[in-house]
Order: C-alpha cells, then structure tokens, then sequence
C-alpha cells in the first residue's frame, strides 16, 4: 500500500489551542442560539401586532353589521393563526435553548475527556518506566548472587577474597550506576564487602534489615528480596529502595545458603526524574501535581517532592484505585481537581503490586462533576449529531411558521376581496387586509434569514468540529508514538549496560583464555543462568576473535559453529572507537519479516580494556516478543484497536516490525516528514484517508537508535 501525503494539518500541541476550540464550539453554539432568539422575538412581535389587527377587525365588523359578519369570521382566523404560530414559536424556543444547553454540556464533557484520557495515558507510561526498570533491578541481583568471586569470598572468608568481592562489586558498580551501593553479608547479615567506600558499610550487621530478611525468607537463590521505598541514614539520609537475593553454594540455588548481595537503588534520583520529565504543555505545569503512590495512598514520588510525608486521600479513591486506569473529577478544600490514575500492567512477570501512578490537576471551579461512564470515548461525533438534530428541529419549526404565514398571506387576499364587495363600508377592512400582507411579507423575510443564516453558521461549526476532531485524535497518536520509541529507548540502553558488563564475567575470561571443556561447560552454564532472570534475552553467544563459537547459553541456532561473517561480529571487532556494538537484523521468513537486535561486545583479556582483544560477547535480544508486548499494551480505544497499525521503521523508513502483517511503502514526502521529531499528517491510502501520527527517537542516557514510531489510522 502507498502511502502519499494529502492534507497537512497543524500539529503542535498547545492546550490553549485546544481550549480554544472548546471554546469556540460553545461560543458558535451560542450565537447560532442567539440569531435563533432575535428571530423568534421578531417573529412574536408580529404575531403580537397581528393579535391588534384581529381586536381592529372585530371592532370593525361590530360597527359594520351584517356587512362586517365576514369580516369577524377573518378576525377570529387571525386570532387562530396567532395563537398557532404563538405555540410554534414557544415550542421552538424551549427546544433551540434545550438543544443549545445539550451541545454545550457535551461539549464541556468532551473536553474534560480528552484532558482526562490524556493525562491517565500519560500516568500509565510513568507507571510502565518504573515496572520495566525495577525488572531489570529484579534480574540484576539474582544474576549477581551467583557471581563465582563473590561466592568464592563467603567461602573462604579471609581479606584477600574479601578485598576480590570488594573490588569485583566497584567494577558492577561502575557499569551500573543506577546503585548506590552493592552489599555482599555472609548468612548471619555481617558485611563483608561493598562497592562504595564512602558509606562504611563493610563490618556492619544487616540482619534486622527488611531486605536481608526477606532475601533469607525466599525459597532459593532464584526469587529475589526487596525492601519498599525508604529514607535511608546508612546512605546520605536519601530515599532508596533495595532488591537483595540468597547467595548460595557453587550458585547453586540446591545447596546451602551462605550470604546475601543487596543492591541499594538510588530511588528518589530515578522516579523523580520519570514523574518531573512528564510531557505536560507548559501552561500546565504550575496547576499539576504528579506522583506514585502505594496502596494506602502513601507517596513515594512526586513533583511536589513530599516522598513519605503525605497520604493522598479523595473521594472515590478506592473504587478509582480499583480501575486499571481512568479520572475523576473530585472537590477538595472547595477546589475541583482532576484525578487522572492507572496502574501497572507489568512487564515480564514483574509488576509494581498495589502502587499506583496519579496526575492530579486543578480544573476551573465551575466544572460541573458529569458522568464519565463512555469516557474512553473522544469521537466529537455526540456533538455533530447534536448539531444536526438542531438542524433539523429549526427546519421544521421555520416550515411550520411558513406554512402557518402562508394562510395568513391568504387570509389577507380574502379580506381584500371582501371588502372590495362591500365598498366604502369595508374601506377599514381594506386597511386591516394591507396591513396583514406586510406582516406576512415581513414574517416570510424573517424566516427566510434566520434559515439562511442558522444553516450556515451550523454547517460552518460542523465543519469546524470535523477539523479539529481529525487534530485532537493526531495529537493523541503521536503522545502515543513518543511513548513507544521512548519506552524502546530506554529498554535498549539497558543492553548496552549489560553486553559491556557481562563481557567482564569471569567463566567468560577463563573459557577463552583456557578453552578446556570444563571452562567452556561451566559458561555454557553461566549464560543459561543469565538466560533465566533476564528474560528479555534469547540467547548469549561467546566467541573468539577468529569467530569461532566457545559457549551459548541457548541451542537457539546463531551460526553453526563460527560466526566470522556475521555483521555483529566483523562490526564490534572493527570498530576502534567503541567497545560495544549495535546491529538490526533482518530476515525474510515464511510468517513475514522477522527482526533481531544484537548488542555485542569486545572482551579484553583479564577483563581490562586496556588489554588485547580476545574475544566477542554477543547477546541477542528478544524483540519480537518485546515488540509485541509494547504493541499490546500501546493504550488504544476499544473501537480502534482492530483498524489501528503500529509500526515500528529504522533511520532509513524501512519497516522493523509492525502489530499487522501489512506492506507500506511511504512516498518520498511522507518520508522527509519523519525528519521532525513528532507530528501526524492526513494522508491518502486509496480512496479513503489515514492519519500518520509519528515520533524519531530522542535517545536516553546518550544511547539512541534513531529509529521512529508511527501510527496509522483510518478515518
């Protein structure tokens, strides 16, 4: 399919030009109610002056006698007339003000929808950073727990191990600098090696800590501890967290335990950041407040930076804390709120449990608390058919005024030819008969411009509804977009940390440098044990520099015996200016394109990368399956996720993978748009249109793919 640019809409969000159009809904609705009400007042005053005309007629017919008996039946068909296009005009006046009232509480509704659903989808990818970074914490400590020096130190426990554990938890350390520290205790909680100095912890006894006992309290080596959000005196009196696992014998999660590694997360410095980068418009940061909090509604991130010292308290929090995500609008301290949550979906078996993440923001004190029960849905199709019902209810009600002054124009005839019968004695019914002509010419031109005018002014505010309905969904998609390559970004820096500090792992060093079966079985199950806690891998591959295979910690085929040819592999082994590389691979296969990542890395003897080469860690990250969970849980409406394409390109526009198994081709226009960082474009696709919501990787932490996330959706 070829997609080609069509129509160009304004893409920057601002929430002032959004307002706006609210605004201006409201404002258009209103003027359009207001040419309805001057008609009708202009119309009800003929029909008051025609109510004059009927009392002169009858005056008229008394004094004439029997020759006026004609002329009384013709006043009393005016008075008929008034009092038909009087019920006419009260009937259309309740309903245009009722109509009026409708599309404006819709639209206000509408407005709060949009604000709600986009400030909720904003709180669910705060909440899915912290899931997917505190997984990587999670397999990080299980992983180190089996590490063979820090073993090795509980074991022998003399200072030269000691001081092996100590130097072996400052490399880690190095590589991850999310820690503050890295405690390795012996089974009684006693510290005998960290990776920081400046804290003293080496020497003291962590048996009491949550963490420590709760490492001991899990069933083996292959569940981890944790100790929540907390003020820590031992480090700087700051907010840390802690995940901690069992150390056991040869790693052995069967044989006995004889310490615990905790790894103490530099919390406050990481959420934090997450809740304070939140892509609010800047007019709404003053009147935001952003945070996390647990289950009891304790906080444990915020931009207000009250971190355990408030307890967030609503009404409705607890059923709204129930819901996986959705707003509210609440009163406090005689101050509307909107309170905008979500929780976790989890990501890889790992879940924030009963934590929860809340965008709370100050709303005009005269919105009104409205049900929000079919608030997922945005559509402004409510309002059109709103639009067109009052359409239609003015047509009618113009038709009905017509039809009534069309009798009245025939009733003046009638009493013109009368009173030309009758002659000097129907001179004043003449005069009546005249005057009721101008009325109904007058009442004709009235009517003939409110229609006029009020189908123009609606059509115009349908068309203006349309527009701005194509830009509000553009908007929403691409917030959408940024949210997916920022969540790629951030998982891939992640691999660039652990291929650079695996290549440092011992079993790998001695298994290249020795290369006996039994160095190269005990790596082979070294990988298989990475393999275990950091689940977003498919394999691990050790290789020397002439690419032949030493160790893989999957049978997973990756080159059969020698990987010399592989891009990966001639790419980190040539590259002089970086230690790690990064390579997209793509195959055709039956089922479709297939593509795999691959983050490599050159190991040094001793693991110094002052020393020579002597071989290449490659690790294969599984990102089909990583795709097809950020596709799944890429939050879109009900209605849309059937027709709804997700794609992911590389820097050149080819697609790397898509949640549908189509092929598109973007002209060479669409393409040069991916040079902006975000924006949505109308485009053709055939005889219907799409929009192409799109967002370029800004990279995180210096790493980035320079990839783009698109969106495409029909309209």
């Amino acid at each position: 399919m070829i997609l080609s640019t069509s129509q160009n809409i304004a893409t920057k969000e601002n929430k002032d030009t959004r307002d706006n159009f609210f605004k201006q809904v409201v404002d258009q609705t209103t003027d359009i109610g207001n040419e309805i009400s001057r008609a009708l007042k202009s119309t009800k005053e003929i029909t008051r002056r025609a109510s004059m005309l009927s009392t002169t007629a009858k005056i008229e017919a008394n004094r004439a006698g029997d020759v006026g008996r004609n002329f009384l039946v013709v006043s009393e068909s005016i008075d008929e007339l008034s009092r038909k296009t009087d019920d006419v005009l009260n009937k259309m006046k309740e309903e245009t003000i009722q109509e009026i009232e409708n599309i404006s509480k819709v639209i206000k509704t509408k407005s709060i929808s949009i604000q709600g659903n986009r400030l909720t989808n904003l709180a669910l990818t705060n909440i899915r950073l912290v899931d997917r970074n505190l997984f990587e914490r999670a397999a990080d400590v299980r992983w180190w727990a089996t590490d063979e020096i820090l073993i090795n130190s509980l074991l022998e426990e003399n200072d030269s191990k000691f001081n092996d554990a100590k130097y072996r938890l400052g490399v880690i350390l190095k590589s991850y600098t999310v820690y503050y520290d890295l405690i390795l205790c012996n089974s009684d909680g006693l510290c005998i090696a960290s990776a920081e100095d400046k804290f003293r912890l080496t020497g003291r006894n962590f048996s009491d800590k949550p963490w420590f006992r709760s490492a001991m309290n899990t069933k083996n080596g292959e569940d981890f501890g944790f100790d929540s959000v907390h003020k820590s005196p031992a480090i700087n009196d700051d907010f840390t967290m802690v995940y901690s696992c069992k150390v056991h014998e040869d790693g052995d999660p069967q044989k006995r335990v004889i310490g615990v590694i905790g790894a103490v997360f530099k919390w406050k410095e990481f959420v934090q950041r997450i809740v304070h980068d939140t892509p609010l418009l800047p007019e709404e940061i003053d009147k935001t407040r952003i945070l996390i909090c647990d289950n009891d509604g304790t906080v444990i991130a915020d931009t207000k930076d009250r971190i355990l010292q408030q307890n967030i308290q609503f009404t409705g929090r607890d059923e709204l804390f129930k819901k996986e995500k959705g707003f509210e609008i609440v009163e406090k301290n005689w101050h509307k709120k909107l309170v905008c949550h979500a929780l976790s979906p989890g990501f890889e078996g790992y879940k924030s449990e009963n934590w929860h993440s809340l965008i709370i923001q100050d709303m005009d004190d005269d919105s009104q608390i409205r049900d929000f029960s079919n608030s997922d849905n945005e559509s402004l199709e409510t309002v059109n058919e709103l639009i067109s019902n009052l359409s239609e209810e003015t047509k009618k009600a113009i038709c009905e005024i017509e039809k009534i002054n069309d009798d009245t124009h025939v009733l003046s005839l009638n009493a013109a030819i009368e009173s030309a019968k009758v002659g000097d004695a129907g001179r004043g019914f003449s005069v009546i008969s005249t005057f009721m002509s101008d009325l109904s010419k007058t009442t004709s031109s009235i009517t003939s411009m409110m229609d006029s005018n009020t189908e123009k002014k609606l059509s115009e505010l349908y068309s203006f509804i349309s527009l701005n309905s194509k830009i509000i969904r553009g908007n929403r998609l691409s917030n959408l977009s940024f949210t997916n390559i920022d969540l790629i970004d951030r998982a891939l820096y992640e691999r660039t940390a652990d291929v650079r500090w695996w290549a440092t792992e011992s079993s790998i060093l001695r298994a290249l440098n020795e290369k006996t079966n039994d160095a190269k079985d005990f790596l082979t199950s070294r990988l298989a044990t990475i393999l275990k806690f950091y689940t977003v891998y498919d394999n691990l591959i050790v290789c020397d520099t002439f690419g032949n295979i030493i160790a893989k910690g999957s049978s997973n085929s990756i080159g059969e015996g020698n990987v010399k040819e592989m891009s990966w592999f001639k790419n980190t082994l040539e590259n002089n200016e970086k230690e790690y590389g990064f390579d997209t691979i793509c195959k055709q296969q039956e089922s479709g394109m297939s593509t795999n990542l691959v983050f490599s890395s050159k190991i040094h003897k001793n693991g110094d990368a002052s020393d020579k080469v002597i071989g290449i860690l490659g690790i294969m990250f599984d990102w089909e399956r990583f795709i097809k969970t950020l596709f799944d849980q890429t939050p879109l409406r009900e209605n849309e996720i059937k027709s709804t394409n997700l794609l992911v390109l590389d820097s050149n526009g080819d697609v790397l993978s898509e949640n549908k198994s189509n092929t598109f081709t973007f002209d060479s226009d669409l393409l040069h748009s991916l040079d902006d960082t975000k924006n949505y474009q109308i485009i053709s696709s055939g005889d219907s249109e799409v929009i192409v919501a799109h967002c370029k990787s800004k990279g995180y932490e210096g790493f980035s793919t320079g990839w783009h996330s698109v969106i495409l959706q029909p309209l």
